[in-house]
């Protein structure tokens, strides 16, 4: 079952990505508005991960994790620099200009 953040959340990326290619092809200060894109898109994720998602309740046994809200944001960090080089790889490995080369005849 996906919660209404994920959906947010799957747009919000979803636009933010269409931004930055068409960004890519604009001159002047236009072409950096993909990488403030970027940056709010974060900004928006990181708001909604750490968002409470529901009511506390007041049990007599709680159980308390003190490491969560820092395995969160190493989580966090972790998949948004896996995100930004799994994008780096694409644009270096699909996009890589290749050029012929002359064959040369065989000398005998």
């Amino acid at each position: 079952m996906v919660g209404a953040g994920f959906v947010i959340l799957i747009v919000l990326w979803t636009i933010c990505i269409l931004i930055c290619i068409i960004s890519t092809r604009c001159e002047g200060a236009v072409a950096y508005i993909g990488i403030l894109c970027i940056l709010i898109a974060i900004i928006i994720t990181l708001g909604l991960w750490f968002h409470p998602r529901g009511e506390v309740r007041e049990d007599k046994f709680i159980i308390y994790d003190q490491t969560y809200a820092g395995r969160t944001a190493l989580v966090s960090v972790l998949g948004i620099v896996l995100f930004a080089g799994v994008i780096v790889f694409t644009i270096f490995h699909l996009f890589d200009q290749r050029r012929p080369c002359p064959i040369k005849p065989p000398s005998y």
